[in-house]
């Protein structure tokens, strides 16, 4: 019984996307009421940022979970569950919570036509209220400024990064999407930021909008850290601030990841000014115990497969450098499968060049990037390209034809690996 209410509530959830997206507070204003605002019942860190905002919120969470708090995450998309989005302490939201959300306020919920993704968030800050969860954490969903998440004053505002992203929708130019998610920034709460702090447009306009505020802002540099690879784990040191001296290996593969590990460590540095209890002990172990699935993730030897969630330019240049590094002179089989609107003839052509064959496939998403579009742009004598009708296909016969000694990454949207979830997990994933 348990299973049918969980199935028809995912279901009511999922027909809320009907509603596209609509950026505004409005909606979800009205539902926190109703809901008795929940979302003031705990202290809360907020995070924006174009690429890494899940990696750096998970590690946030991971650290004050060793800090001894209970902790809620609240990220997005989810891979292969629903579920993933909404966790305390690592776990998943129980499928009767879910169930009891939807029946005690669908018709609230249907009367402000909210859309999914304000759902999901009134789901995870209800459900955080109920559990009594010491801390949240809250990754934005899309941009900042008009975000379903924007009606919190948080202890912290986190803003990884700022490149060309949903440019239809938050601005075409660097500095209108600082602007956006800039809008997460509220007056006297500190910032911390990974975006360089020079004379570029994005620092300029999170100056202004700190400055406009009152709200003190931490631009970190690469000297507040160290990072370093060696086989087969990245490894961090904190040069800078309370936790300096710290070091640590890390569980995320990649340069970048010590970026958004290190910005986890500033962060919490700031809350410990405000007088919450987190030792160098809980920051280390946090960083170390974090797990956020997907990221350059090793989920199979022989051959060896890889998965990333790259699914932007960003993204795809992080999964080169970090492929160039940990395999010298290698060239791989690439499987790709991408959402409208994300740039992705830019992606292939920054892999291209460590590839020895690109596949791409359609998602099952409607907003799926037609293939022999995205490879229209890619000239077929660099390198081999083949399209496949489904992911399923292609993952199999990849792997079929792969020799033992052969690297497999597959990467692109979150859709792609949630697709091919069921394939995956029997390699551990």
């Amino acid at each position: 019984m348990a299973g049918d209410r969980y199935q028809k509530a995912l279901a009511f959830i999922l027909s809320r996307q009907h509603f596209g997206i609509k950026l505004g507070l409005d909606n979800i204003l009205r539902l926190d009421d109703w809901l008795g605002n929940p979302h003031r019942h705990y202290p809360i860190v907020h995070v924006a940022g174009t690429n890494g905002k899940g990696s750096t919120s998970s590690y946030i969470a991971s650290i004050l979970h060793q800090s001894g708090y209970r902790v809620g995450l609240f990220t997005s998309p989810h891979l292969a569950d629903f579920r993933e989005r909404i966790r305390i302490d690592g776990v998943k939201i129980s499928h009767r919570a879910v169930a009891d959300f939807v029946e005690d306020h669908k018709r609230q919920m249907i009367a402000a036509q909210a859309t999914f993704f304000e759902v999901t968030t009134a789901l995870a800050m209800w459900h955080f209220k109920r559990e009594k969860v010491d801390w949240a954490v809250l990754e934005t969903g899309l941009g900042g400024r008009l975000d379903a998440t924007n009606i919190v004053v948080p202890k912290i505002a986190v803003i990884t990064n700022i490149g060309l992203e949903h440019t239809n929708i938050l601005g075409k130019t660097i500095a209108r999407i600082a602007g956006e998610k800039g809008g997460i920034i509220k007056p006297g709460v500190p910032v911390v930021t990974g975006i360089p702090n020079d004379d570029n447009p994005a620092a300029r306009r999170i100056r202004a909008i700190c400055a406009k505020v009152g709200a003190p802002v931490f631009f970190l540099r690469p000297a507040d850290y160290r990072c370093w690879y060696r086989e087969p784990d990245y490894y961090m040191a904190v040069h800078k601030g309370r936790f300096a001296g710290l070091k640590t290996r890390l569980p995320l593969a990649g340069g970048h990841q010590a970026a958004n590990a290190n910005l986890a460590v500033k962060a919490v540095e700031l809350l410990v000014r405000q007088g919450y209890d987190i030792s160098p002990a809980a920051v280390k172990k946090g960083l170390q115990n974090c797990y956020w699935p997907a990221r350059i993730m090793t989920v199979r030897a022989r051959p060896t497969i890889i998965i990333d969630v790259s699914h932007n330019p960003a993204g795809f240049a992080a999964l080169a450098e970090t492929l160039a590094q940990r395999f010298p002179g290698r060239r791989f089989d690439f499987l790709i499968g991408m959402v409208e609107l994300k740039r992705g003839e830019e992606c292939l052509k920054i892999i291209a060049g460590l590839a020895r064959a690109i596949t791409v496939t359609p998602l099952r998403d409607e907003r799926s990037e037609d293939p022999y579009v995205l490879i229209s742009r890619l000239d077929p004598g660099t390198v081999p390209l083949r399209i496949f009708p489904d992911a399923g296909t292609a993952y199999q016969n990849l792997v079929e034809n792969s020799a033992p000694s052969d690297i497999l990454i597959i990467t692109g949207s979150h859709y792609l690996i949630g697709e091919l979830a069921p394939y995956l997990r029997r390699s551990g994933f």
